[in-house]
């Protein structure tokens, strides 16, 4: 049982922290990171920031791993009672048919095995873990190989 220590969490602050983490490495391969926000600000939200943060951190570190050139855009957004997290890149791509095994524990997609990132194949599966547990869901998408990827996650917007 994954244990969580909620607290009011400002996403904007925390995907802006971890960004500036990650610049310099998005950088080193001439990748540009955009964030897009919504017009009207997003509320805080009741949730593990540490736990977030390394959720939030994986998934862009993953697109920035598997982009060999182009570009990271990452979305938040918000329904009435959901806050919605998207990072999507130009990257290698992932074929459909691996997709359901991409949040499996060990788990890594066939054409990731070409380019040595020495990942554990742990990050999504924790991933799923840490989202699950606050009572959201993350799912994959992609076209297929070479034709890059989106990751998201949804959560629900609980303020107190």
């Amino acid at each position: 049982r994954l244990e969580l220590k909620k607290e009011q969490c400002d996403m904007n602050q925390i995907v802006d922290d971890v960004v500036s983490d990650l610049e310099q490495q998005a950088k080193k391969k001439n990748l540009e990171i955009t964030v897009q926000k919504p017009d009207e600000p997003l509320p805080k939200i009741m949730a593990d920031k540490d736990k977030l943060h390394d959720v939030i951190m994986n998934l862009v570190d993953n697109s920035i791993k598997y982009t060999q050139k182009g570009w990271i855009n990452i979305r938040l957004s918000r329904s009435k009672s959901l806050f919605s997290f998207e990072v999507r890149d130009s990257g290698i791509g992932i074929d459909p048919s691996e997709i359901d095994k991409l949040f499996q524990k060990f788990s890594r997609a066939e054409a990731v095995f070409r380019i040595h990132t020495g990942g554990s194949g742990l990050g999504l599966f924790i991933a799923r873990k840490i989202i699950e547990a606050h009572g959201g869901r993350v799912w994959a998408e992609s076209e297929g190989k070479g034709k890059g990827s989106s990751f998201t996650f949804t959560l629900p917007i609980e303020t107190k």
